[in-house]
């Protein structure tokens, strides 16, 4: 259990579509379930991390929390150990961060996907 108190949430959010997090909201978090508030009918989250999880596993987490899949793109495995999971994901994972960073349910999260490389694995 965690409390929060909104830094600039309305400045936070106009700006950047974010919200900053530091005391007086009541909320819980785990590694597993990112806090999430709402605050004027809006639900804010923390970014889970996905990286390292497959495609599937990926989207349902980041559904989870009111986000969803923006630009895919691929990035080389070159020893083939990954192909197929997410390599890296913006905005980056926000659990634990200090001052804690909340986005705004229907963030599209761009992600890096592991692809085979165009030589044979080693």
């Amino acid at each position: 259990m965690r409390t929060l108190r909104w830094v600039s949430a309305a400045a936070a959010t106009a700006c950047l579509g974010t919200a900053l997090l530091t005391g007086s909201a009541t909320a819980q978090s785990t590694a597993a379930s990112p806090v999430c508030v709402t605050n004027h009918g809006v639900q804010f989250c923390e970014m889970p991390d996905i990286v390292g999880l497959g495609i599937g596993q990926a989207r349902s987490t980041l559904a989870t929390f009111g986000f969803s899949f923006g630009i895919q793109r691929s990035t080389i495995d070159h020893v083939c150990n990954n192909i197929g999971l997410i390599a890296r994901q913006s905005p980056r994972t926000s659990v634990g961060s200090n001052p804690l960073i909340l986005y705004p349910a229907g963030t599209a999260v761009d992600v890096w996907i592991w692809q085979r490389p165009p030589h044979p694995c080693p």
